[in-house]
C-alpha cells in the first residue's frame, strides 16, 4: 500500500507538473502577443507624428517656394530710381542758446519712372526751398536721435510730395548727415 501511495503521489506530481508546463508557454506566448501589439502602436504613433509635424512642414515650405517663384514682381517694385539732390548746409535752430549749430545733409529721392524723375528736375528750386525751411527749423536735440532723424524723413517725403503731387517720391535717403 506505501508503494500504491507513492505511485499515486509521483502521478499527481507528475499531472501538477504538466499543468505548470502547459501554463508557462501559453504566458510567454501572451507575452509576446503583448509585446508585438505595444510595437506595432508605438510604431504606427511614430510614424503618424513624423508625417503630420516633419513631413507636413517640408511640404508647406515647397509650396511657399513655388508660389513665390511663381509670383511675378510687380514693375514698381523692379523699377525704383534715385535721383540725387545737392547738398544742404543750414544752420539749426538755436532754442538752449548754446551758439551756432549747423547740419549738413545729402539727401537721396527714389521715384518710380523717369517722367518722376524729369519731374524732380523741373521743381528742383521749389524743392531745394522746401527742404532748406524745414532742416532750418530743427533742433540740435530733434536731428540727434535716430527716432528724430526718422520723422524728419518723413516729414521731408510728405513735403515734398506736397510739392509735387502725391506718391512721386517713395523714400528719402540721407548719404550725409552730419551735425557740428
Amino acid at each position: 500500500m506505501a508503494e500504491e501511495k507513492d505511485a499515486k503521489e509521483q502521478r499527481g506530481a507528475k499531472k501538477e507538473k504538466d499543468a505548470k508546463e502547459e501554463a508557462q508557454p501559453k504566458k510567454s506566448f501572451l507575452k509576446f502577443i503583448i509585446l508585438g501589439v505595444i510595437v506595432l502602436v508605438l510604431g504606427a504613433g511614430g510614424y503618424a507624428g513624423w508625417t503630420f509635424f516633419v513631413k507636413g512642414k517640408k511640404e508647406e515650405i515647397k509650396k511657399e517656394t513655388r508660389i513665390s517663384k511663381s509670383r511675378p514682381k510687380s514693375k514698381k517694385q523692379e523699377l525704383r530710381i534715385v535721383h540725387p539732390l545737392d547738398a544742404f548746409i543750414v544752420n539749426l535752430t538755436d532754442k538752449a542758446g548754446l551758439g551756432k549749430r549747423y547740419l549738413k545733409a545729402t539727401i537721396i529721392l527714389e521715384v518710380g519712372s523717369e517722367e518722376d524723375k524729369k519731374m524732380l528736375e523741373n521743381h528742383k528750386p521749389q524743392l531745394r526751398d522746401t527742404i532748406l525751411l524745414l532742416l532750418s527749423s530743427q533742433s540740435i536735440n530733434e536731428v540727434n536721435t535716430m527716432e528724430g532723424k526718422i520723422e524728419l524723413k518723413q516729414i521731408l517725403v510728405s513735403k515734398i510730395n506736397q510739392v509735387l503731387g502725391e506718391g512721386i517720391v517713395h523714400r528719402l535717403y540721407f548719404t550725409e548727415f552730419v551735425v557740428q
